[in-house]
């Protein structure tokens, strides 16, 4: 463990997703750019740590970052037009973007309570489009060589990637398995040929590439200067229709799912339409695809999130035609075996960087033993954590642990409060204050005193929702609903003038006490 991230060290962070800002420059979805004025509030609000949801590809309507098209690539939606070179030295690619702006479609796009992901991406691939061919007639040295390490630099997915992306560009994209057998199946001769054939398409999908892990850079520098940990997220699953999957379909299972058992908080567990995992065909290639998983989360992050870890120990599988779901390994002693094979190389691998287990859910508390044993942190979501009739006060949650009230999946802190019944209310308030007394409504005091007892935790970091800080009751996502609303949070105000913005402000001044009081202070 020597040289990783400190994790024990206390701090306090935010959860909120970079498409979420709303910024003086963006075009309805929130992009790269917008991210130094954030940890400007960040700075005042006394956090030191930005947690993120994931940042991979989606398909062109995607919202959901966890059905990303690619392990490794990011998605374009999140470059700033405005920092990309080609377009900010080109007086007719920047006045295009000003007028796209202007446009009805433009204004409605950035004016939108919810993010317009199809419109935008639509909007900014184009404007990409006349950059790349900007960049191929400049043909400027210094550029064309960084463009080139990048390719080489990053050769172990870039290749697969791009090429999948063109045939799913030309084929409108029509599901991989439905392609020609020899794209399908991955005939040499024939990927050989497409490329001849496609070759500046597929360089464009580098180039994006190329561009956005620039940008993302770029703001990696930001956050170091300031003193922020950027804490990322690993998805468990992938998208059917993923450049990984069809590039390596040995290791997946296509005639079954993944997903969750019966739990609290679904009667019938939970189906998330993701392809199986072959898990000893994974192991017997050595892992080498987590490997890369887990080295490409350290350059991206300082610590980095491993969603539903539980299924690295043990997958819900659900078989197609309407069979009953079950674990692949029902067995206790071979489940913790693989689990704790898995996790020890994920963190041999991760660097510098913290692996932190999603662990919530159904847990044995073998799986937690494993983790506790390669330091691994867990969560602990306050609202959900009991002992006997009462809540656990948080100040007794372990140090090696993330402590929250709500995050991606549940209600706001505001939306929780007046959600749970009066009786659920007393007994949490009894926590909180030590007092057995009718709770107040939901509004600043008690805001204030909620997340105090959350800071108080003995959790070496708390993450608190950008909507919490700002006692807002829009979620983010409503687990087993599709939607228009679902991952189209955006912030109510532009990021510059968060200072200027009474909720942003007066949540920030209450989270830098709050930190300040609590040793959470960066």
């Amino acid at each position: 463990m020597t040289g990783k991230v400190d994790f024990l060290k206390r701090r306090a962070g935010l959860l909120l997703s970079p498409t979420a800002l709303r910024s003086e420059r963006d075009c309805g979805v929130g992009d790269l750019g917008a991210m130094p004025s954030l940890f400007s509030w960040m700075e005042e609000a006394g956090l030191s740590v930005l947690q993120l949801l994931p940042l991979n590809d989606l398909p062109p309507d995607g919202a959901c970052p966890y059905s990303g098209v690619s392990a490794f690539a990011l998605d374009p939606v999140l470059v700033a037009l405005e920092n990309v070179p080609e377009i900010r030295d080109s007086p007719a690619l920047a006045g295009d973007v000003e007028r796209w702006r202007a446009s009805p479609a433009g204004v409605a796009a950035r004016r939108r309570r919810r993010a317009d992901f199809a419109t935008v991406r639509a909007f900014k691939l184009r404007m990409l489009e006349h950059a790349f061919a900007l960049f191929r007639e400049r043909q400027d040295p210094a550029r064309a060589k960084e463009f080139q390490a990048f390719r080489e630099r990053e050769a172990d997915w870039l290749g697969d990637y791009a090429l999948f992306r063109a045939i799913k560009a030309l084929r409108d994209w029509e599901t991989w398995r439905e392609w020609p057998a020899g794209l399908r199946d991955r005939d040499p001769q024939e990927l050989a040929a497409f490329a001849e054939r496609h070759g500046e398409m597929i360089a464009f999908f580098e180039f994006l590439q190329w561009i956005v892990h620039g940008q993302w850079q770029a703001v990696r520098r930001s956050a170091a200067e300031r003193g922020i940990l950027l804490f990322g997220d690993i998805p468990f699953g992938l998208n059917f229709e993923a450049a990984d999957i069809w590039a390596r379909a040995a290791e997946f299972d296509l005639n079954a799912s993944m997903g969750a058992p019966p739990d609290q908080f679904s009667e019938t567990g939970q189906a998330w339409g993701l392809p199986a995992y072959r898990w000893a065909a994974m192991e017997a290639g050595g892992h080498a695809w987590w490997r890369s998983r887990a080295r490409r989360a350290a350059e991206l992050y300082d610590l980095f999130r491993i969603d539903h870890v539980i299924g690295v120990f043990r997958t819900w599988v659900i078989p197609d035609g309407g069979q009953a779901g079950r674990f692949d390994l029902p067995d206790e002693g071979q489940a913790r075996a693989r689990g704790e094979r898995f996790l020890r190389m994920i963190v041999e691998e991760s660097g510098r960087a913290r692996p932190v287990a999603e662990d919530l859910g159904v847990i044995p508390p073998w799986a937690r033993e494993v983790l506790q044993s390669l330091g691994v942190p867990g969560y602990k979501v306050a609202r959900w954590e009991r002992r006997n009739d009462g809540y656990w006060h948080p100040r007794d949650f372990p140090p090696l642990t993330v402590a929250n009230l709500s995050n991606h999946d549940t209600s706001t802190l505001a939306g929780w409060w007046g959600e749970i019944s009066p009786l659920e209310r007393e007994r949490y308030w009894e926590m909180v204050t030590a007092r057995r007394e009718t709770p107040p409504r939901f509004g600043p005091p008690a805001q204030e005193t909620l997340l105090a007892n959350l800071y108080e935790a003995g959790s070496a970091l708390v993450v608190v929702p950008f909507q919490d800080a700002v006692r807002s009751r829009a979620r983010v996502n409503v687990p087993g609903t599709v939607n228009g609303r679902n991952w189209t949070y955006r912030i109510p105000w532009n990021v510059e003038s968060l200072a200027q913005a009474r909720r942003a402000r007066d949540g920030a001044a209450l989270l830098r006490r709050l930190a300040e009081t609590t040793g959470r202070r960066a």
